[in-house]
């Protein structure tokens, strides 16, 4: 077994290719971890949302985005306060508002419209504004200043009309479009809070940043341990092609042997990787916000030594050179896109999310969070991610060469 790791050592070593992704990787994910870029929004989402001027006919399907609840205006009042109205629903960052003016409009082209938009048109709610809007906003009449037609079965309806409400309210109690700033002045102010759902975890804009980072710097990683790996399985390939495998099955060596000595050479590489990588991040003090250089470490070391076993079973069970690089950049490309390296995954299909769940990065991402929070069953996570994924590697790889060398 000593012989076969230093011969595969030795060929390794005297490979240029192998000495770029040896290095590549390391530098390319300390630069990445250097530049402290801002990847988070403002939490207070106030303002992200303006009122969008339409034609009563246009449709509204598409203003809104995923995630807002549009809102059709038909204002045929056209007033300062009608406009306060709206620019207090737009403010919420919540609702689309997309305004048509429509003064003078009859009430059977009103209904005619409501009819057109709810069976072909897609948005949350109606709402009309009458002619006199402000008359009856002054007179304290706020039912029949407006109209608001639900045409959905959004839960977030309800919240909807109570912001309707409540901005109603606002501006009886003002009066005027003058007084209403100098009124809300005098309201108590608001505090947005980031409340963690159930199964998730909140994190500090400082962290999602970070995270952000991490995501691009692991996904270089990935790159230098599966190509590592790669070059591994090219001297396993070659030794098959030279019959120097078959010599060493004539010595007595058995396959699980011979396997295993390729496997401690992947160990051997990652450990080299990742102390390139621990040298420059402690020399440059790339340690982040929430997450020790150690934790970072192991994290980079886990996740290489995953990849690279799985890049050096296929290229043996692919068994030839440029299969075996081909099979190496599919692994590192589709792994880093679905699982959420390079963009949140949170609003993707729940295909897309099955599929995120079957690659390495999402879990080591999922432990990223684990260490911000300070969850105290990280380790045990993380060495239960790592073993199950290397004796599925190992066991579908020894299944595969088997099979291999029956068809052969």
């Amino acid at each position: 077994m000593l012989t076969i790791i230093r011969s595969t050592l030795k060929l390794l070593f005297r490979n240029k290719a192998f000495w770029f992704f040896l290095l590549f990787a390391p530098i390319a994910s300390l630069l990445i971890l250097s530049t402290n870029e801002t990847y988070t929004l403002a939490e207070d989402t106030a303002g992200i949302l303006e009122i969008v001027e339409i034609e009563a006919d246009d449709k509204v399907a598409y203003y809104g985005g995923v995630k807002a609840y549009t809102v059709k205006v038909y204002d045929a009042s056209g007033s300062e306060m009608s406009e306060q109205l709206l620019n207090d629903l737009a403010d919420t960052g919540m609702y689309a508002v997309c305004r048509a003016s429509t003064p003078g409009i009859t009430e059977e082209e009103l209904t005619a419209h409501i009819d057109n938009d709810a069976y072909n048109d897609r948005m949350g709610a109606i709402l009309y504004l009458t002619p006199d809007f402000d008359e009856l906003i002054e007179e304290g009449d706020t039912e029949n200043a407006l109209n608001i037609y639900v045409v959905s079965d959004d839960a977030r309806t309800e919240l909807f009309e109570s912001d309707v409400k409540l901005s109603m309210q606002q501006l009886m109690l003002a009066g005027s479009p003058e007084t209403i700033n100098e009124f809300r002045e005098n309201m108590p102010g608001r505090q947005i809070t980031s409340i963690a759902a159930e199964g998730t975890r909140t994190l500090s804009p400082e962290q999602t940043d970070e995270k952000m980072e991490l995501g691009y710097a692991f996904s270089f990683m990935t790159f230098g341990f599966v190509f590592c790996g790669a070059f591994i399985s090219h001297t396993a390939i070659e030794e098959q092609k030279n019959m120097v495998y078959t010599r060493i099955k004539l010595a007595g060596e058995r396959d699980i042997t011979y396997l295993t000595a390729k496997f401690i050479c992947t160990l051997i590489v990652s450990c080299i990787i990742t102390v390139i990588l621990a040298v420059g991040a402690a020399i440059f003090n790339l340690a982040g916000t929430g997450l020790e250089l150690s934790n970072f470490i192991l994290l980079v070391f886990l996740q290489g030594l995953i990849f690279s076993t799985l890049s050096l079973l296929l290229g043996i069970l692919a068994g030839e050179v440029m299969t075996s690089n081909f099979a190496a950049f599919t692994v590192w490309c589709m792994s880093s896109l679905f699982s959420g390296l390079y963009f949140p995954l949170d609003d993707s299909s729940a295909v897309i999310k099955g599929i995120s769940y079957a690659m390495p990065q999402r879990w080591f991402m999922e432990g990223v969070e684990m260490f911000f929070t300070q969850d105290k069953t990280i380790y045990l996570f993380l060495g239960g991610v790592t073993a199950a994924y290397l004796m599925i590697i190992l066991s579908v790889g020894n299944v595969g060469i088997k099979l291999k060398k029956q068809e052969a």
